[in-house]
């Protein structure tokens, strides 16, 4: 079985009400949905982000696959490996990664399997996601979010974990000051007081304030889970991790293998998140977790607006890793809709791993092509703005 084609088709699924976060607004999520086509009427699909660099990179890519048996993806890896080089962006690991999915899930329905087979096997049939807390503007009709104050957020919280049944809670801070924001915090601890509770500024703070921050967590008696992403860099978080006896997690710091070793030897961090697409891929998550079992750090799991296809690989490899024992974060409860033929639903804060062959999900292109016209309408949603305050730069550190 050869690879003979490749197709990406982008959408834009909208959310329910604008999430905010430390560097602006996520109004909705643009995706590529991936398509390789064999030579034995096997397509293979894939999910990564969209827009149009993404689909020049799948053109630039497309000499280096077109050929390859879909259970090469060690060989995938190797031939675009000269697109690992820093300064060389036109394919970069997020489209290495939407293509390596589209590989498995054709191998896996070639051989009848599902892909966490093909990644080892799972321990795992169902993986715990965690309650992910977005301070929240209004929707359009104003029925849906307008969540900025701590009684509002822990109105939702409530909303959240009685609806779906989580026992972790990540709160995505970074949008008011840190002492704004932990009055959320005490209220939260307070109805919750067995929840994994989890506090993420996405690097909005400066050292000093991760610092004092951490200090004051500690004397109201507050405890973390873990703090996700404090502050900028691996010296920033180094420094923080020395003063404050937190666990430190990122998904910002530390997202590639040049970043990895210098972290690991500055002790920058103490979990770190691996992601199917900041990484490039399950293979590359794996060789990832697999340096992390070596130095004893902890491993979860990232979220970015991933759609039915990206959610089915992530429950894979989390399946098929025994060391990721953290509650995986997921945007998904708050997107209006997706573009798969059985959504996921929450079961005790829990999804179930897909059962099929390949990723075990199925595209309704019906609804592919409706979000086509929205993304062709709209354009790339641009996470990095607030057009509700249109002279405000998220210029770092914020506080």
């Amino acid at each position: 079985m050869k690879v003979v084609d490749i197709k990406i088709t982008p959408v834009t699924v909208p959310m329910e009400a604008p999430l905010r976060w430390s560097m602006g607004v996520e109004t909705g999520t643009t995706r590529g949905i991936i398509q390789v086509i064999t030579d034995a009427g096997i397509i293979g699909i894939g999910e990564t982000y969209g827009g149009n660099a993404v689909e020049h990179a799948i053109e630039t890519a497309r000499p280096y696959i077109l050929g390859l048996n879909p259970l090469e993806t060690g060989v995938l890896q190797h031939r675009l490996g000269v697109f690992r080089i820093g300064y060389e962006t036109s394919v970069p690991a997020i489209v290495r990664a939407g293509i390596e999915m589209a590989f498995l899930d054709a191998a896996g329905k070639a051989l009848n399997c599902p892909a966490s087979s093909l990644l080892g096997g799972r321990v795992r049939d169902r993986v715990e996601f965690a309650a992910y807390l977005f301070y929240r503007y209004k929707s359009e009709d104003g029925n849906i979010g307008g969540e900025g104050s701590p009684d509002s957020m822990l109105e939702r919280t409530h909303e959240l974990v009685s609806k779906y049944g989580f026992r972790a809670i990540k709160f995505k801070g970074g949008v008011y000051s840190p002492e704004e924001e932990m009055k959320c915090l005490r209220l939260l601890r307070r109805d919750f007081p067995d929840a994994r509770l989890r506090w993420d500024p996405n690097a909005a703070w400066s050292v000093e304030t991760s610092i004092r921050t951490g200090a004051r967590l500690l004397a109201k008696g507050i405890d973390l889970e873990y703090l996700e992403d404090p502050t900028w860099n691996l010296e920033g978080m180094s420094q923080v991790r020395k003063a404050v006896p937190l666990p430190l997690a990122t998904n910002m710091c530390l997202v590639s293998f040049e970043q990895l070793a210098a972290g690991i030897r500055m002790r920058s961090v103490d979990i770190v998140l691996a992601d199917v697409h900041f990484w490039g891929g399950f293979r590359e998550n794996q060789r990832m977790i697999a340096v992390c079992d070596a130095f004893q750090l902890g491993v979860g799991m990232h979220s970015d607006r991933e759609l039915g296809v990206s959610t089915a690989a992530m429950l894979h490899l989390a399946a098929a890793s025994p060391s990721m024992v953290y509650a995986v974060d997921s945007h998904y409860h708050d997107q209006v809709d997706d573009i798969v033929t059985v959504p996921f639903r929450y079961r005790d804060g829990h999804f179930d791993v897909p059962s099929g062959a390949g990723l075990g999900v199925e595209v309704d292109w019906d609804k592919v092509h409706k979000y086509n016209r929205l993304y062709k309408a709209q354009g790339q949603v641009n996470e990095f703005y607030d057009t509700r305050r249109p002279n405000w730069v998220p210029a770092l550190p914020i506080f």
